[in-house]
């Protein structure tokens, strides 16, 4: 602020500053500044132009606006004036009092117009968002899947590690991951398995990531970057057939808002586990649930994912779009993954993002709409 106020001293040539000592100058000129502030407090409603604006700018002055409303009787409303008027007293609502009194008889009642516009009713339900999860639920349950739930927080080992990511895949970069400042314990009898997986490729005939698998890394704790964690932590604990299980649930990454994507979503997961299932019953059981779902053309393109092989991508066609769009991926869990955990038999795996399909059912644009409370959408939303 002071170089501030020797500036306009300077220019201003109120004061010279000569050997940094300051010399006024005695001189009391008023610059443009001054001469606007002038005229502007002896007539407010005068314009000094683009002065002004710049007087603003610098909050040297306020600006504010008055509106000035005329209203005027129309014709027809001077006619209808000229023919009389008659103000009266109406009752609009019986009362108590007036049907005790005895005035209703003598006084005049307002008709009943049927015909008036009454004020609309919303009734309570529940949000469309979470309409969606519950009709998916329900599908699974139906179809004879248990549902499970997992902890928000996990371990790099059952986030990755189990489902043999290697430790310097670019998911588990910052950019990808919340990572926390936490570590705990690993499943003592998974261990060697795992280790031994990611650097020979075990007994699965594979030959694995190679390089030394890191203990440490393995501990520390993560969001859940999917809800794989939570399905092939259960397949572990449940390694006997058959398993349907499947868990809707949230699911967490570095990724920016826009909209198409936010930091938490959620994520439907499913696994199916048994003697003898194939990739043609993954397929069939997915064009089972989008039919149900409402989509009436379902197709499947090939894919990649890093713990399924076969893999594939569902796609759904959109009428009104006039294109098919992608809604997931599937495949069946490479040996990689099941063999370390004593799993001897086929895993059938897929997930969805659960807004995504939102976004097509409710004919939104921007998923960020399923998380906002507007109200007014809320109340006219359909009850599908």
């Amino acid at each position: 602020m002071v170089g501030i106020a020797l500036g306009w001293l300077r220019n201003k040539k109120w004061a010279n500053i000569e050997k940094d000592m300051l010399i006024p100058t005695g001189k009391a000129d008023t610059g443009e500044d001054e001469n606007i502030l002038t005229k502007l407090q002896d007539a407010p409603s005068s314009s000094a132009g683009d002065s002004v604006k710049d007087l603003i700018k610098r909050k040297l002055v306020e600006k504010t606006e008055k509106k000035t409303r005329t209203i005027t009787i129309t014709a027809s409303g001077k006619t209808l004036a000229a023919s009389g008027i008659t103000i009266e007293e109406q009752i609009a609502q019986l009362t108590p009092t007036i049907i005790t009194s005895g005035s209703w008889k003598t006084a005049k009642i307002r008709p009943y117009n049927i015909h008036t516009p009454v004020k609309p009713v919303y009734g309570a339900k529940i949000h469309p968002y979470q309409r969606l999860i519950n009709e998916m639920r329900r599908i699974f349950l139906d179809m004879g899947f248990t549902e499970i739930k997992g902890d928000i927080v996990q371990s790099s080992f059952w986030n990755f590690d189990a489902l043999f990511q290697p430790q310097d895949h670019p998911a588990r970069e910052m950019q990808d991951t919340f990572h926390l400042d936490t570590t705990c314990d690993l499943p003592d009898s998974y261990v060697a398995p795992v280790k031994n997986m990611h650097e020979t490729g075990g007994n699965a005939g594979s030959t694995g990531w190679g390089g030394k698998w890191s203990e440490d890394i393995a501990r520390k704790q993560v969001l859940r970057t999917h809800t794989t964690a939570v399905t092939i932590k259960y397949l572990a604990e449940h390694p006997d057939p058959p398993v349907k299980a499947f868990c809707i649930d949230r699911a967490y990454r570095r990724e920016a808002i826009d909209p198409t994507h936010t930091p938490e979503f959620e994520q439907l997961e499913g696994v199916v586990m048994d003697k003898g299932v194939s990739f043609n019953n993954l397929l069939a059981l997915l064009t089972e649930f989008y039919h149900r779902m409402g989509f009436e053309e379902v197709r499947f393109r090939p894919g990649y994912f890093p713990y399924t092989e076969p893999s594939v991508e569902p796609e759904v066609y959109i009428e009104s779009m006039g294109r098919w769009v992608e809604l997931g991926g599937a495949g069946v869990f490479r040996k990689e993954v099941t063999s370390p955990l004593g799993i001897k038999h086929p895993v059938l795996a897929w997930g969805l993002g659960v807004s995504r399909v939102a976004m097509l059912r409710l004919g939104l644009k921007d998923l960020r709409e399923l998380y906002q409370s507007d109200i007014d959408w809320l109340r006219k939303s359909t009850v599908l």
